[in-house]
């Protein structure tokens, strides 16, 4: 049956063309997401409205209440530099009362904190790297194993990730922490780097989530380049991380790892308390452990990659899969 869809997603802050210091890509990758889903929509029979929202986020109550909807396609993945406010935006829907896809709040505040929810992958029996979390001021308590990735403790995309974060003695530490520290507010997350296999798997679903897919990240870089999903790896088409960095999807895996993968990436989603969809990050390190890296809570949607590349090795095209998650969401 035909439905009013309203996409609510984050309206760039700029009008500045894309330019090469970063962050304006992945924020038109939001852009590029809002295109390709209400083709899908449209192609579905759907009836589909663009809401935008735009700073200051006390502004969004307003917009949000003016919506006349059957279900709100939820894209919106927090204001530039304010990653806190997509769960705050998720809550602002939520009382809205209208259904809307994706997750709930808690499930994205829970896994935007990657140092908090590491406790509670913990507490669930999941492994994750070691890791601590350092300030410029507090680099003296890193009590780790070289080499180790810098990252910043709440942000996605692989925002503020380039070979560089991943350090080998104590000087490129100190110098990491306190860029991460100046650029992503204040705190950074120091993890072992786990240099194994790297894979990502996805799940659809409510109170009972289902495996999609698994998919292997299979890296063909230079000698001593970092294998690291970096910024430039998902976002500029013409750097050697994009164009070395290729998936594998299913993955080239023997039962037993796929069985071993699926019950994590299940366990790890479930603590989480995600519904609608999500994609666990993992790698496996020397002993053949399989360590999660991040739950993303509503990842990328686009065409061709992520769940999106998943569901269709699994024979569900585009168009399904953005009805599937409206279906979940309805429920």
């Amino acid at each position: 049956m035909p439905l009013k869809v309203a996409i609510v997603y984050n309206e760039p802050v700029t009008d500045i063309p894309l330019i090469d210091s970063g962050k304006d890509e992945s924020i038109i990758g939001v852009l590029e997401e809002v295109v390709e889903v209400k083709r899908a929509l449209l192609e579905l029979g759907h009836e589909v409205e663009k809401v935008p929202l735009r700073l200051p986020l006390e502004s969004v109550p307003d917009v949000l209440s003016k919506i006349r909807a059957d279900v709100v396609f939820n894209l919106f993945e927090g204001f530039e530099d304010l990653p806190q406010t997509e769960p705050v935006v998720a809550r602002m829907l939520e009382e809205t009362g209208i259904p809307f896809t994706g997750n709930p709040s808690s499930a994205l505040a829970l896994t935007l904190d990657k140092a908090e929810f590491k406790k509670v992958l913990h507490r669930a029996g999941v492994s994750t790297p070691d890791s601590v979390v350092l300030t410029p001021a507090t680099v003296d308590e890193f009590n780790l194993n070289f080499p180790c990735i810098v990252k910043p403790r709440d942000d996605d995309a692989s925002q503020g990730l380039s070979p560089a974060n991943v350090v080998n003695n104590a000087d490129e530490l100190q110098t990491m922490v306190e860029k991460v520290s100046a650029c992503f507010r204040g705190n950074a997350l120091v993890e072992e780097f786990i240099d194994g296999r790297e894979f990502n798997a996805s799940v659809l679903g409510n109170n009972e989530l289902s495996l999609v897919e698994i998919s292997e990240i299979i890296y063909t870089l230079p000698p001593g380049w970092p294998r690291l999903l970096t910024y430039e790896s998902k976002w500029f088409e013409d750097s050697v991380y994009f164009k070395e960095t290729n998936v594998c999807c299913p993955a080239e895996i023997n039962s037993p790892l796929r069985e071993n993968i699926a019950g994590i990436v299940l366990t790890s989603t479930a603590a989480a308390g995600c519904r609608g969809y999500a994609r666990v990050d993992m790698r496996q390190d020397k002993d053949g452990s399989i360590k999660v890296l991040e739950v993303n809570a509503n990842p990328d949607i686009e065409p061709d990659i992520g769940i999106a590349l998943q569901a269709s090795a699994r024979g569900i095209s585009y168009p399904q899969l953005i009805q599937k998650i409206v279906d979940i969401a309805l429920e």
